[in-house]
């Protein structure tokens, strides 16, 4: 199941090899990133861990390794000078999300059964609404962190196209 799929440009003057150099060298705080090239391919496999100590507890260990989006892969289209860049979560980080919404789902449908079989007031709907919400949030803030990190990722190919020009 791909949950990120993103093209990006190369630019005139950049290889996929200076790119690929350029994610190896590059620092991204609190993760490592790992490319294996995939054999008989041009393309690579990354894979996100998360690295930060201080973070041992919390949000970040609602998946495996801290992160949702691990497995990524660089395909590399040379006759259009553009790469896509593509993740997918581990299969139990996907059980994990989707305990997680049907719990939610499962919860906004009992309040829909109360409103309709008994007289709830607004007031008290707000909050089973804003306990929902509340339930859903880390699961959708992890989920745009690993995005926020494979954009960046993308981004670099442009980073170094300016550096040079």
């Amino acid at each position: 199941m791909v949950l990120y799929k993103k093209v990006f440009p190369l630019g005139k003057d950049i290889s996929f090899f200076q790119y690929i150099t350029t994610i190896r060298k590059s620092y991204f705080p609190n993760f490592v990133i790992t490319l294996d090239k995939i054999p008989s391919t041009e393309n690579y496999l990354a894979q996100i861990f998360f690295t930060a100590p201080l973070w041992r507890w919390g949000l970040a260990n609602m998946f495996s390794d801290g992160v949702f989006l691990r497995k990524c892969i660089i395909q590399y289209v040379k006759d259009e000078e553009y790469f896509v860049l593509q993740a997918s979560p581990r299969t139990s980080n996907v059980l994990v999300a989707a305990r997680y919404v049907i719990f939610a789902f499962l919860f906004l449908s009992l309040v829909l059964f109360m409103i309709i079989t008994k007289d709830i007031f607004t007031r008290d709907l707000f909050f089973l609404i804003v306990i929902i919400a509340a339930w859903l949030t880390p699961l959708a803030l992890i989920y745009f962190r690993d995005k926020h990190l494979l954009d960046k990722i993308g981004s670099l190919a442009m980073e170094i196209n300016q550096e040079e020009g």
